[in-house]
């Protein structure tokens, strides 16, 4: 039996997302059909809502959960976001 330990895990870029929202991501990255893929997102988004009821009452929500599902795609997730996508250089602002 082999075992599943977290160190040997790949690193969670939001955690507070969970282990199973990063494994969804990944396994939109292996999607070919971008409209699938796109398709696939949208309801990865859906559950990502589910999970943070207490984001809906911001005014940007949904743009919040495209944001954070580009951050857990490392930003290599190619979709057809109703938002602009944004860049790592964008989130990592030197002092």
């Amino acid at each position: 039996m082999k075992k599943n330990y977290n160190y040997t895990r790949c690193k969670l870029f939001l955690p507070e997302y969970g282990r199973h929202i990063h494994e969804m991501v990944a396994s939109l990255l292996e999607i070919e059909d971008r409209r699938e893929r796109t398709r696939q997102a949208k309801a990865v988004i859906a559950v990502m809502g589910n999970l943070n009821p207490l984001l809906r009452d911001t005014a940007d929500f949904t743009h919040k959960l495209w944001d954070h599902l580009f951050i857990v795609s490392d930003f290599q997730l190619d979709v057809d976001s109703p938002y602009p996508r944004p860049s790592r250089q964008d989130l990592t602002v030197a002092p």
